[in-house]
């Protein structure tokens, strides 16, 4: 488990956190279980007060309830307490939690609403419109996240060397860190169309950007700094989304499902959605496209000839 303090050692409190009397057999495995997926998800980085309200993200993101984020915290809370070390919680993740409280409580795991190709290029054109600086930098985060299934921590990940120009005008793009690629070796590269590539050209052009994260803060008067945080990129995502008055519940992962339900519809195979969403197993895709894989199914093709 990875706090801002050295591994602990073999016996340390941590150890056996998950084996005490006092705990009940199912909080054990609760806690275990929240725990093994948040140390999955930072492959070795330290857990900082930031690091944990981007994963409430993550966890937001995914469809998860309220009580999920109370869960986790409560898990941390009880490492550090036996590590006998401050929490790393503080009030980013406070302001997470907030968030997570006001828009999540009484939700409990459910799929996001979806955003398809065809409104993804109307939320990014809008953007576009909109002018300015901020304009072109969330067209192009809209854009290249659709194109390539981007989660938002991945978005908010990638660096100018991740990515390709082509002599044709498309693009490729490389995913050094994703949650199921935890020895950072990278993706395949990931094809970008050619509308996207020159909405990113536009973007760090304008930015004046050349190396570094790609996806950046925009202050007052137009200053770029600073990479983005996975939360800001979900609110980049749902803010343009709402302004072109995409319905449904949307999230950071909307453009990711949005595109796997794309894919199915125009034809695409579970082993294609997985490879290009790059999903350790093909039973998420799958999900996400249920409605789509269903109109496609052995009734809809020998009883009704689709």
């Amino acid at each position: 488990f990875s706090l801002t303090v050295p591994a602990p050692a073999p016996g340390s409190p941590v150890r056996h956190l998950l084996h005490q009397p006092a705990m009940s057999a199912n909080t054990r495995r609760a806690y275990q279980s929240a725990l093994n997926r948040l140390d999955n998800w930072l492959a070795g980085r330290d857990l900082t007060d930031a690091a944990l309200a981007d994963y409430l993200v993550v966890l937001y993101d995914s469809g998860r309830g309220y009580g999920a984020a109370a869960q986790l915290l409560a898990a941390v809370r009880r490492v550090c307490r036996e590590l006998g070390i401050s929490s790393p919680a503080g009030r980013r993740t406070a302001r997470a939690l907030e968030n997570y409280r006001r828009h999540g409580a009484g939700r409990g795991v459910g799929q996001v609403g979806g955003i398809r190709w065809e409104h993804a290029d109307l939320v990014s054109n809008l953007a576009a419109q909109a002018g300015g600086i901020i304009g072109a930098r969330d067209a192009a985060l809209v854009a290249v996240a659709s194109d390539a299934l981007l989660r938002v921590s991945e978005v908010a990940a990638l660096d100018v060397a991740d990515l390709g120009f082509q002599p044709d005008g498309t693009g490729r793009l490389i995913v050094r860190r994703a949650k199921t690629d935890q020895a950072a070796a990278g993706s395949e590269p990931l094809f970008l169309g050619e509308r996207t590539t020159e909405r990113l050209r536009e973007w760090l052009t304008a930015a004046g950007i050349e190396a570094g994260a790609v996806f950046r803060h925009i202050r007052r008067g137009g200053r770029v700094e600073g990479r983005l945080s996975a939360r800001s990129a979900r609110a980049i995502i749902t803010r343009r989304a709402q302004a072109a008055g995409v319905s449904g519940r949307v999230s950071g992962h909307s453009l990711r499902v949005g595109a796997a339900q794309s894919l199915a519809a125009s034809g695409a195979g579970v082993v294609e959605m997985q490879t290009a969403g790059r999903w350790a197993s093909p039973r998420m895709p799958a999900h996400y496209a249920a409605g789509e894989l269903a109109a496609r199914g052995a009734v809809a093709r020998y009883r009704y000839g689709r």
